[in-house]
């Protein structure tokens, strides 16, 4: 009789590790790609990071060396890579399922995939896609009827694949890196190191490169060139062990720069040419913040848009600091204390943490009762736990904020300008302050009128870490400052339900931090810290009194106008009648007169104007 096997040992048989490529490759939405066309965002957006933290990274090491700045241009190019027809239902613009001719037979693709009729009746196929009923009869046409739910629906040519292609002109990657920058997750430089940069976890080429292959099943092309060494090209997927998988490596003959990188990667998505969520507004967005940067964009249709640099010099660069004892948890010290080279506690907190001086390392240790010689790997769990009270007990400077690399007041009112045409446009960069021991800072641009759209809410613009922010507002922290303010009191007319400002008015908000509390692995919004909010608030309130002043001016100037041209439709009759009671001829008299209008004020006559308040400045405002 054969040994009975117990339900644990069955059970466990079937458990076993996932890799972090195996599990994104299932859910690849966590990453941002929930969506064709916010899929299509997604590549262009990680390759276009990478390729600005690269060209930035070379552009501050040449500086060093020559004293001239090399200036960062990205190419970005969507090419057409596969066309097929689409089924759009009657009454809408949405594709909801796309057809494809294999020999004689037309079938149904969901999301890339192929679907099974449900049922076959002669020439018609009849399909179940999430509840909705698509019958397809080949009726020997070039295309299919097609029916959805019992209503005859539109088949439409459409794009199926779309080719990405983002160029720069960067360092360049070293041969042997290349591999694993494209086609290991969370692999790279940034997420150990305190410094602002728009990549933060490692993930995000690396995840473009995952979803190319899981949507057409092809392999990335990444092509790159270091200054002395000649272009290197490689096709590559990722493995499910998180291991990139080179196809093929070559050398390239030319290559558009001295040096730099080519990512290519075909992908299944949806091409929008207009709108918020667009490529177009993205890169325009993109190059708003980044105005030392030079983006030029190739569409689809071949139409070129150039968004030229209005700054003739980098920002300042961001530089790595420490970790801040207040904004450390449990792991994060236990992990630091294992890599730590310093021979006793004492060295460790004077020589790994900010703001930790050998005279504040010896109170915090005195006050904890801790040996200053202890050795910082055979510290156990009630130890460290003593030792992170009292560093969170301990009064500490601020951590440095040279970490932050601010867009600039200036550079970013000039560059606002050039995209709005705004007759009105205040900036305003805040200092530096501190959430969780990590620094941050609020930049802020208000802009009013000009050749900005009168119509709707305003435009809110968002961003983090000089990244546009085009998905989830409604759950962002800028979003929810800007719903808080009360645009009324500085001389907004008409605000929205929401509390969002209607009319020519665009609202621009970016945080700077070396972390940024993202919502998601998809980094499309910021996290709801009071912190945060409160000096987006502060930063709103300096640019909106500045506002409520060229408002007033404004309406001043525009009631003193009706007023004059009120008295010139009767200046001909008041003439007349002058030269009826005096010696005065009229035309002397009405002369006379439009002299005064021309004045600002009627000589010996104050115009009463309205009174108006300014409000106060919010609790630590000012600071």
């Amino acid at each position: 009789m054969a040994k009975e096997v117990d339900i644990a040992e069955t059970l466990g048989a079937q458990m076993k590790a996932v890799s972090v490529a195996e599990f994104f490759k299932k859910n690849k939405h966590l990453l941002g790609f929930d969506s064709p066309v916010k899929s299509m965002l997604m590549v262009v957006k990680e390759a276009v990071d990478n390729s600005l933290d690269a060209t930035e990274d070379y552009a501050y090491e040449n500086f060093r060396k020559t004293k001239q700045w090399a200036y960062p241009e990205i190419i970005v190019e969507i090419r057409k890579a596969e066309h097929g027809l689409a089924i759009i239902p009657e009454g809408s613009d949405i594709p909801i399922a796309d057809i494809t001719k294999t020999g004689k037979t037309w079938d149904v693709e969901y999301f890339g995939r192929k679907l099974r009729a449900s049922s076959v009746e002669g020439e018609t196929k009849t399909y179940n896609i999430e509840g909705t009923k698509v019958q397809l009869t080949d009726t020997g046409a070039v295309k299919p009827q097609v029916f959805v739910n019992g209503a005859k629906a539109n088949v439409e040519e459409r794009t199926l694949k779309y080719q990405v292609v983002v160029t720069d002109n960067g360092p360049g990657i070293i041969e042997k890196n290349l591999p694993f920058a494209f086609g290991k997750l969370l692999y790279g430089s940034k997420f150990h190191r305190l410094r602002q940069s728009r990549g933060q976890q490692g993930i995000g080429i690396s995840s473009a490169v995952l979803y190319a292959q899981q949507t057409t099943g092809l392999p990335a092309v990444i092509t790159s060139k270091t200054e002395k060494n000649k272009a290197v090209q490689i096709k590559l997927t990722i493995a499910d062990n998180n291991e990139p998988n080179i196809h093929e490596k070559t050398t390239v003959q030319d290559f558009p720069y001295d040096h730099g990188t080519i990512f290519d990667a075909t992908i299944e998505a949806d091409y929008v040419a207009t709108g918020e969520k667009s490529v177009y507004e993205f890169l325009r967005r993109t190059a708003i913040v980044n105005p030392h940067a030079t983006i030029l964009f190739i569409s689809p249709e071949k139409e070129k848009f150039k968004f030229a640099r209005t700054a003739n010099e980098l920002p300042l660069e961001s530089k790595e600091i420490k970790p801040h004892p207040h904004g450390l948890e449990y792991g994060m010290m236990q992990g630091l204390l294992e890599k730590t080279n310093a021979r006793n506690i004492r060295g460790f907190l004077s020589g790994d943490l900010s703001k930790v001086s050998p005279g504040i390392a010896d109170d915090v240790l005195k006050k904890i009762e801790m040996n200053p010689n202890a050795k910082p790997k055979e510290l156990g769990r009630e130890e460290i736990e003593k030792l992170l009270r009292g560093l969170h007990k301990t009064p500490l400077q601020r951590p440095p904020t040279d970490c932050l690399s601010p867009i600039g007041e200036d550079a970013l009112k000039k560059s606002i300008l050039k995209d709005t045409k705004a007759e009105f446009v205040e900036t305003v960069s805040r200092k530096p302050t501190v959430y969780q021991g990590r620094p941050f800072l609020i930049e802020i641009a208000l802009a009013y009128g000009g050749g900005i759209n009168a119509e709707g809410m305003a435009e809110r613009l968002r961003y983090a870490n000089k990244i546009p922010l085009l998905h989830d507002a409604a759950g962002c922290a800028i979003t929810r400052a800007i719903q808080e303010m009360s645009w009324k009191q500085y001389g907004v007319q008409n605000v929205a339900q929401n509390g969002i400002p209607m009319g020519p008015y665009v609202i621009l908000v970016h945080l700077a931090s070396v972390w940024v509390p993202y919502t998601s692995e998809g980094k499309s919004a910021i996290a709801n810290y009071d912190e945060i909010i409160k000096e987006i608030k502060l930063a709103l309130q300096d640019c909106g009194r500045k506002l409520k002043s060229f408002l007033s001016s404004k309406n001043k100037a525009q009631r003193q106008a009706e007023r004059k041209s009120m008295f010139e439709i009767y200046v001909p009759e008041l003439a007349y009648s002058l030269e009826q009671v005096t010696d005065e001829k009229k035309e002397i008299i009405e002369k006379d007169l439009k002299k005064i209008l021309g004045k600002d004020k009627i000589d010996g006559e104050d115009i009463e104007e309205e009174k108006t308040v300014t409000p106060k400045p919010a609790e630590g405002e000012g600071e």
